[in-house]
């Protein structure tokens, strides 16, 4: 409940004070639940993803920011999953039918630029089938970037929506080393790609 009461106070103020645009909403997968997967730039981006798509988003949270008595509070009321041990949880939310999402630079970058990415994201991929939606969000940094306390308001903000990434699914317990850094690679480019066409 807590969830859809927050993506709705949220829809409010994007709308009002940031101009949120939303594009390819059409690409989000219609009969099985997926894996999202975002630049990471600012501690707005789970807000506009998680306003944005209309389905609930199980979001994997770095452990270092559950010390934050405020966001501890928050992240628990959205059914957020700390890192560390949480693969095995998002692979069990996967296959029940659950999206997940998360941000495979592992943290916000410090200068808005796309960090490297972690094979996490990949790897959930390779172990469920399911599909992976690339999200490219576009103007946080310049409106709360890292290590800024308070939003610049009626700075415009987008969120872009690629078309899904399937990757083969493997039933070994030990994943292809090569196949993994080639899944997360992939990820990684299109991404990049989707922000430099702003």
């Amino acid at each position: 409940m807590w969830y859809w009461i927050f993506r709705i106070v949220f829809i409010v103020i994007f709308k009002l004070f940031f101009k949120l645009k939303v594009e390819g909403l059409k690409n989000l997968p219609r009969k099985t639940n997926f894996i999202v997967v975002a630049n990471h730039s600012s501690f707005l981006d789970p807000l506009v993803v998680g306003a944005a798509i209309p389905k609930k988003v199980y979001w994997l949270a770095t452990r270092g920011i559950y010390h934050i008595s405020w966001l501890r509070w928050f992240l628990r009321r959205t059914e957020s999953l700390p890192t560390g041990s949480s693969s095995e949880k998002a692979i069990y939310l996967l296959t029940k039918n659950k999206n997940v999402g998360l941000f495979p630079e592992g943290t916000r970058s410090f200068d808005g630029r796309l960090r490297e990415f972690r094979r996490g994201v990949a790897l959930l991929g390779i172990k469920t089938g399911r599909p992976i939606v690339p999200c490219a969000i576009l103007g946080t940094y310049e409106a709360l970037p890292r290590g800024a306390k308070f939003p610049k308001l009626f700075r415009s903000l987008k969120l872009k929506i690629g078309k899904p990434i399937y990757l083969l699914k493997e039933f070994e317990d030990i994943i292809d080393d090569i196949y993994l850094q080639e899944g997360t690679l992939k990820i990684r480019r299109t991404i990049a790609e989707m922000i430099d066409e702003g």
